[in-house]
């Protein structure tokens, strides 16, 4: 567990508390409660898990996105020439005070602004006018939270943090099958040549949790949680209640037990079921965040 993170130092680096950031965050009854994790690892179900328990998410759901804060996070992709593939320039952003002031003010401008109905939708918005009177859990899923996220703990100081990581053969091999199977992807501006190998895939999974064990929100670990992906299907009930006790959610035993009678367990260490996939996982092994996560058994 002493490995460090290479992300570290340019957090640090940036703190908190800003002091060229000459900007007021915005102020809401509620944090929210910002998904983050690796494509592929379970983040979609997970917040579906969420908001059947009540955790607002979003209007216009896309993969159990809210389609107001993906778009607002394609707009830091686009300011920072980072994409969900490529995110070490996001993360060199913050180095430029200039260009992060610009960005958590163009953020506050939209989530203060009338286009919030998008997040809230028709009914939410004529009740709440505004995210800083929304009296429910709320937050939103993207994996490019993940490293977006150091923007918007600047608009929203007190914003908790779930993180769901899974073993990361089973995430490359998934990315690849996408990127090499899916037409869709493949004509989508989203395809990446990145992923369309088990060893880019990878690498690209060991960028996103080495950052994600280093995001340091506010309130410190008692604002986050990381959750693993294949003890949630082992464990859900245990998981779920945590994660509900963490979001200020009710928890109610008939949507518990519908939620636990649907997961797949299986889907666990499935790289276990095929030659190519174990191979790579004797090369990757003794990756070092293999090995942190208890991976590498």
């Amino acid at each position: 567990m002493g490995h460090r993170s290479g992300f570290e130092s340019s957090e640090r680096a940036c703190g908190v508390a800003d002091p060229h950031l000459s900007i007021e965050p915005v102020r809401t009854l509620r944090p929210p409660v910002i998904l983050v994790g690796m494509h592929r690892s379970g983040t979609s179900l997970l917040t579906a898990v969420l908001r059947e328990f009540g955790l607002i998410t979003g209007f216009s759901l896309n993969n159990e996105e809210s389609a107001f804060f993906h778009r607002l996070n394609l707009y830091i992709e686009r300011a920072t020439g980072g994409r969900w593939d490529d995110p070490e320039p996001i993360v060199r952003a913050h180095a430029d005070a200039h260009l992060l002031q610009h960005i958590v003010r163009h953020l506050k401008k939209e989530v203060t602004s009338p286009k919030i109905i998008l997040y809230l939708g028709v009914r939410r918005f004529w009740r709440y006018r505004s995210l800083e009177r929304v009296d429910q859990p709320w937050g939103w899923k993207d994996p490019r939270n993940t490293f977006t996220f150091d923007f918007w703990r600047r608009v929203f100081p007190h914003a908790r943090v779930i993180h769901i990581y899974r073993h990361g053969v089973d995430v490359a091999a998934s990315l690849r099958a996408r990127e090499v199977n899916s037409r869709v992807q493949a004509l989508s501006h989203y395809a990446s040549t990145r992923c369309r190998t088990l060893s880019g895939a990878f690498g690209l999974w060991r960028a996103y949790v080495e950052k994600a064990f280093s995001l340091q929100p506010e309130g410190g670990e008692h604002a986050i949680r990381h959750v693993r992906y294949e003890d949630f299907l082992a464990s859900p009930e245990q998981t779920v209640r945590t994660l509900l006790d963490f979001c200020e959610l009710p928890v109610r035993p008939d949507v518990l037990r519908r939620i636990t009678a649907r997961l797949k367990p299986r889907r666990a260490f499935a790289f276990r079921r095929d030659p190519e996939l174990r191979a790579f996982y004797e090369e990757v092994r003794d990756d070092p965040w293999m090995i942190r996560l208890g991976y590498s058994d």
